[in-house]
């Protein structure tokens, strides 16, 4: 694929739902928020319109430390559209909060992706929206 080619390939960027649009407002102002259960204070990923474990629809968006340890990954040997430069590493983070959140690794070689890899947020500004990655902690 010549560079012309590859040029023409845009990164996908997340178009906001009702259910979805705090959290990607709360990315572009570089916050991470979850939401959280007003009545069992149980964190929940992906938004939902009810809480998973107790089941009341007493949702509220609430910021998050951002910080957490890598509990799974996986290493992407070939890149979904030639945007995506592999490889790259696919992580579900375990946040200081107890919920685990999918995304990327950034600032890191992926030969040192490991399980308990203690890891930030790191944000990129994306227009009406900021992509989240986590990175190693600094």
């Amino acid at each position: 694929m010549t560079t012309a080619e590859i040029e023409q390939w845009h990164r996908p960027v997340p178009t906001p739902s009702a259910l979805t649009r705090p959290f990607w407002e709360a990315t572009a102002r570089g916050q991470l928020e979850l939401q959280r259960c007003k009545q069992c204070g149980n964190y929940v990923w992906t938004p939902q319109l009810a809480c998973r474990t107790c089941l009341t629809e007493t949702l509220e968006w609430v910021p998050v430390s951002g910080r957490g340890t890598v509990y799974s990954f996986v290493i992407m040997h070939r890149a979904a559209t030639p945007v995506f430069k592999a490889p790259y590493a696919i992580v579900v983070v375990e946040l200081e909060e107890g919920a685990r959140i999918l995304s990327d690794m950034v600032d890191v070689d992926v030969k040192d992706v490991q399980i308990g890899l203690p890891v930030e947020v790191a944000f990129e500004p994306a227009g009406d929206i900021g992509y989240y990655h986590f990175r190693p902690r600094r």
